[in-house]
């Protein structure tokens, strides 16, 4: 694989192939992320500490990805990309053997805060790397290719590591983790090349950068769009089964439905991305909120829930490459860095958003009717979108090609 400039020809299977290998990176960071939710009555059980306490892993996982992955890349920014990607997930590796062998809770913490620090760090070089090896028109396409790993981990490694703890025992999902992250790690030294010209970046090129104001509103959307987004789906099983009536199985297969659907929206995302990406930013949050105001005004209909699920599921996958890629083009001169910011954001999104749901709740707002709450915050995301594209761009700004180093 070579990081080149946008006036790169052609897109080779040997690109290809490198794609993949990156998209497998997401996939085993985002299943050791997922899959935790899954393992936390068994472990909980083994461990001999109460529920709450385990799920405080899900938590600190939280908190670490969004204040400490910043603060990682910031650290890491003069190291060359390839040989970051293969220490990060070696450290990653590392980290799950940790928790695979762990004698007692806090050394599970400590283990879990350890691949918490790789999280953010791990992604951003891997979409960088993904975005300077195509040509500047598929810059969409490679976003959406290698942030399908999320989608994948949501759908696939989650459910999978769950099956393993509960079949093997909680210990046996992580070092089924550690086994596919050696795996991985392999195949990037395999298939990645290191270009001539890669050297190590300024670390205050791309601190200054992110002062800039069109920085900041792209972090603004991508915090109120994940806020209105997670109001809800924090509480889709109660809303699909409470409210719309759905018995568990059939809920299981709905949610795998709204996964299967964010894979589709990943590639309807990465060809908008492509055309027209603040419009198509700006149609999907429209989307966005007419589907949130849809699930509210359906009152529990199941063929209305059904066709919600499919259609915020599209949503959801479509926003991450249109996103991804209006935070590339804000800050050109420091991709690792603002996108390390941004999973920052739309974690700070997520908690957010499920704060917000939550608050709802407890102010009396009904389960049928949470869906207006997260209407506010996405409302406010699309006029931000809305205020940045009226405002325009320089011509020239947000096509500029990713440096091949920073």
């Amino acid at each position: 694989m070579r990081l080149m400039s946008s006036t790169k020809p052609s897109f080779s299977w040997g690109d290809r192939a490198a794609l993949a290998v990156l998209t497998c990176c997401v996939f085993v960071v985002g299943t050791a992320e997922y899959v935790m939710v899954g393992l936390l009555p068994d472990l909980a059980a083994d461990l001999r500490v109460p529920l709450p306490t385990a799920g405080s892993l899900v938590s600190w996982y939280a908190l670490v990805v969004t204040v400490g992955g910043p603060v990682v890349t910031a650290l890491t920014l003069r190291i060359p990309r390839r040989p970051l990607l293969l220490a990060l997930l070696a450290v990653f590796v590392a980290a799950n053997v940790l928790a695979a062998l762990a004698s007692g809770f806090g050394m599970l913490l400590a283990a879990r805060v350890i691949v918490a620090l790789t999280h953010s760090t791990s992604f951003a070089v891997t979409m960088v790397l993904a975005v300077g090896m195509v040509p500047e028109g598929r810059r969409g396409l490679a976003i959406a290719v290698v942030s399908a790993g999320w989608n994948l981990a949501a759908v696939l490694g989650a459910p999978l590591g769950t099956w393993i703890g509960q079949t093997q025992g909680w210990r046996a999902t992580f070092w089924a983790i550690a086994a596919i992250g050696t795996l991985t790690l392999l195949a990037v030294a395999a298939v990645t090349s290191v270009p001539a010209d890669e050297t190590a970046g300024p670390s205050r090129s791309e601190l200054g950068a992110l002062r800039d104001l069109r920085v900041l509103t792209v972090i603004g959307i991508m915090v109120l769009s994940q806020a209105g987004v997670f109001a809800v789906y924090t509480y889709i099983t109660p809303l699909l089964g409470r409210v719309s009536g759905f018995g568990p199985a059939a809920v299981s297969v709905l949610l795998a439905v709204l996964g299967g659907a964010g894979l589709l929206g990943n590639v309807l995302g990465g060809r908008l991305t492509d055309r027209s990406p603040w419009a198509g930013l700006c149609a999907a949050l429209a989307a966005l909120a007419a589907v949130l105001a849809v699930f509210a005004l359906i009152d529990g209909t199941r063929p209305g829930a059904v066709a919600g699920v499919l259609v915020l599921g599209v949503l959801m996958g479509t926003l991450i490459p249109l996103l991804q890629e209006r935070a590339f083009a804000a800050a050109p001169s420091a991709p690792t860095l603002i996108t390390a910011v941004g999973a920052s954001a739309v974690n700070l999104g997520i908690a957010s958003g499920s704060w917000l749901g939550g608050r709802a709740l407890a102010g009396g707002l009904s389960l049928a009717h949470l869906p207006w709450a997260g209407i506010l915050p996405v409302l406010a995301g699309l006029g931000l979108t809305v205020h940045a594209t009226v405002r325009g761009r320089r011509p020239g700004r947000d096509r500029r090609p990713v440096p091949a180093s920073s």
